[in-house]
Order: C-alpha cells, then sequence, then structure tokens
C-alpha cells in the first residue's frame, strides 16, 4: 500500500453527504437507504480540518469530493477552496452525476477544483429513467458541456456495465465520447448493498465487453499504465475516430495490491477500502481532541488490506462512491 509521506501519492475520497437527488439501482434500492441524521453530518468546515490533518500525516495530495451527490450539499465552492488551500494538495477532482452542474461548475472551477467524473450509464432516456429512478439525461449532457465550458479537464465519463444493456449503450456512449472529445471508464459493476441478486444478475465482465467491441470492429490498444490507477487505460479507435477508455474492472481483475486510497464517509469516519466494513471515527474524535487519536489513526490505516470478495452490505452512497 502506498500511504506513507515519502510517496507524496496518496488520494482521498471525501464523502460531503449520502443524500442524492438520484436513486440509481446499483447504489440503492427504490425506496432510499436510511440517511444519517443531519445533526450526526460533519460540517465542511470539519470536513476540511481531517483533510488537512490526513494530509499532513499519510501523504495525501489528491483529493477526490464525492457523495451520495455532493452537488445537493449547499456551500461546495467554498469547501471546494478550503482544500485548496492546503499545502501539499496537488490535485481536487469531483464525482458527480452530473444533474447539478450548470450554474455550479463555474464557481467550483474559480474555487480550485481541477476536473471531474461524470456518471453516465446510458444515452437512451427511457433506460436512463428506470435506472436512475427518475432522472433525466439531458441533464446529464448539459452538465457535461457546462463542466468542458469551464475547463474542468479533464472530463471523464463513469459508466457502470450492465448485462442487459451494454450492447446498446456502450456504442452510444463511445460515440458521444469521441465527439466531446472526453474520456470514457467503463466499470464493472459491483455487489453493494441490498441489491444484490438485480447486481449479480446484470454483472458482465470488462473482458467480455471488449471482445465484443472487438468483433464489431473496433481496435482496442492498451496504452501505459499509470502508478496506482484503478482504470486500465486504451485508445479504441471506432468508426475512425480515436477514443480514450479505462477498464476499471475490480471483480475479474483486482488493482488492490496498488491502491493507495482512503476514505472519508459521510459521517466523517476513515475508512481504508470501500469494501472495508471497519471505520475509524476521524472526525469525531479530532472534534473531542482526544489524544492518541495520531497513533490510532496510524494503527488504523496500517491494517489497510485486499478485500476477501468485492461485496459489502453498505450501500454506496453510505459510504461515499
Amino acid at each position: 500500500m502506498h500511504l506513507s509521506r515519502a510517496t507524496g501519492a496518496a488520494t482521498l475520497r471525501v464523502s460531503v453527504t449520502d443524500r442524492c437527488n438520484l436513486r440509481c439501482a446499483y447504489c440503492m434500492p427504490e425506496e432510499g437507504v436510511p440517511l444519517v441524521p443531519r445533526g450526526e453530518i460533519p460540517t465542511l468546515t470539519e470536513l476540511a480540518a481531517a483533510v488537512a490533518w490526513l494530509v499532513e500525516r499519510f501523504g495525501v495530495d489528491r483529493v477526490k469530493v464525492t457523495g451520495g451527490e455532493p452537488l445537493v450539499r449547499g456551500g461546495l465552492p467554498a469547501f471546494v477552496a478550503k482544500i485548496a488551500a492546503i499545502p501539499g494538495v496537488a490535485e481536487i477532482s469531483m464525482t458527480t452525476n452530473g444533474t447539478r452542474l450548470v450554474g455550479a461548475a463555474a464557481q467550483l472551477a474559480k474555487a480550485g477544483l481541477s476536473r471531474v467524473n461524470i456518471s453516465l450509464d446510458t444515452l437512451d432516456p427511457v433506460r436512463f429513467r428506470e435506472l436512475t429512478r427518475g432522472g433525466r439525461v439531458e441533464e446529464v449532457l448539459a452538465g457535461i458541456d457546462a463542466a468542458l465550458e469551464a475547463g474542468l479537464l479533464p472530463v471523464k465519463l463513469n459508466s457502470v456495465l450492465r448485462r442487459s444493456a451494454f450492447e446498446g449503450d456502450v456504442p452510444e456512449l463511445l460515440d458521444l465520447a469521441a465527439g466531446k472529445g472526453v474520456e470514457i471508464r467503463f466499470i464493472e459493476l459491483m455487489q453493494t448493498g441490498t441489491e444484490a441478486a438485480w447486481a449479480i444478475a446484470e454483472r458482465v465482465t470488462g473482458a467480455a465487453v471488449r471482445e465484443w467491441l472487438s468483433a464489431e470492429g473496433a481496435r482496442i490498444s492498451p496504452l501505459p499504465a499509470r502508478p496506482n490507477a484503478p482504470a486500465r487505460r486504451t485508445a479504441i479507435s471506432w468508426k475512425g475516430r480515436e477514443v480514450i477508455a479505462g477498464w476499471i474492472d475490480p471483480v475479474s481483475h483486482s488493482f488492490c495490491d496498488d491502491c493507495d486510497r482512503l476514505r472519508l464517509d459521510a459521517r466523517g469516519r476513515l475508512r481504508r477500502c470501500l469494501m472495508d466494513d471497519l471505520a475509524f471515527p476521524l472526525v469525531d474524535l479530532l472534534r473531542r481532541g482526544e489524544a492518541g487519536v495520531a497513533a490510532a489513526a496510524a494503527l488504523y490505516v496500517a491494517g489497510k488490506q485486499p478485500p476477501a470478495s468485492m461485496t459489502i452490505g453498505s450501500t454506496m452512497a453510505s459510504i461515499g462512491g
């Protein structure tokens, strides 16, 4: 694991909220999930202080803001500005569903946000509405344009692969990525939360999708690997145009041995891994000023190891996507 000050290459994913304006099938059940009571959610000032604390002690130099949907929480530009002011932070990015980027992208860029990952699994309006349980794909497309206009580059699209739909969705998404000059990342469906049966039925490996694309005439060439990156990047020649596509295959092709990530969930708890049920109550301990926090946190992080399986009972929204 690469989490020492010496490596200067650790990433922290900070969930600013467990709330979301969509109900994506792979993230939560249709009725939603029990939410953290508002009085138990750390303030953005507390979260920023926890980030600074982790930067100093664990060599964090890249911070990704997540949720839930981070843009449902007010004050996000000011939070980004606080993170940008921390010595040692080289990059701040954000993962978002894109529906609220119009009107926010320019403010976020001015505050210090470097780039965005935008979730987009299908361009078909009906499939999008069904998958997100009410979302409008037009809002996401407008958000992509807003991010590009604001200079939040590189814009990357995150697309979760589903067995029942990839033959229709993947070609359209490649066309979109080629047309807008953005990178796309195809992600294997993981088993989280309450939707295990659906996830198992819908799972398709990245390798199977690449084989299908090749049979459809695409030329897929590997690109040099980036240190500690979860995505294996490829150049895809598609309909006479080049598309950069990353493949995140956590189920069939583990990248755990090179993981340099820590997480702060919506309760301000430090987590070593998305699939780790054991969390460390960092913000709560810092809030109370208890002695020995640094030593206890170091011991907790030292226990970071690959999970026994890529499954967890908690939902993605509760941990931080």
